[in-house]
């Protein structure tokens, strides 16, 4: 029995994020700044592949006459452009970090802070993932209500993952003493 490659895509793409996320030595002592990084790097990278996905969604919609799908992509080319942002302007990214005590978190902390990154990481993986079905729909059906709903509900995988990202300088405030 064939298997959908989006089924199987998920699993690997979520155990290359576990990948990623191992490779960064815990948040090691002296590696903070570039583990932070690269998860940061990741986060622009998935941000990316993302509107790559949308602009196609949205050439479709446009081309179409679907307005309110090409609405909702405008909204989502918002967010998506703000997670990106906030990754390449993360607070620990600039070279005067406020977090240069980091290096410095427990094994537990540092096991809270690889987890809330791959949380972060895997939001987008799902999103990507959503994204592919909905452009796998453009193709299959013409009811615009519910490609903008698919669109919709991507678009809130994508808003979870920011404010999830944005959250990541608060729990590295509440790990360090200032």
């Amino acid at each position: 029995m064939p298997m959908d490659p989006s089924a199987l895509a998920l699993p690997a793409a979520i155990n290359g994020v576990r990948v990623l996320v191992s490779a960064f030595e815990g948040y090691s002592k002296g590696m903070f700044i570039k583990s932070d990084k690269a998860v940061c790097e990741e986060i622009r990278r998935r941000s990316s592949m993302l509107q790559d996905h949308f602009e196609r969604v949205h050439t479709y919609s446009h081309n179409n006459g679907l307005k309110e799908l090409r609405k909702s992509c405008d909204d989502i080319f918002a967010t998506i452009q703000g997670i990106g942002d906030d990754a390449q302007y993360s607070i620990t990214g600039s070279p005067r970090t406020v977090h240069m005590e980091v290096g410095k978190f427990s094994k537990k902390a540092q096991k809270k802070l690889v987890n809330h990154d791959l949380t972060t990481l895997n939001l987008l993986v799902e999103a990507t993932r959503d994204v592919n079905i909905l452009l796998e729909s453009l193709r299959t059906s013409g009811d615009e209500g519910e490609l903008t709903n698919m669109a919709g509900l991507v678009h809130d995988r994508i808003g979870r993952a920011r404010n999830h990202f944005r959250e990541r300088n608060m729990f590295i405030d509440g790990l360090v003493k200032r």
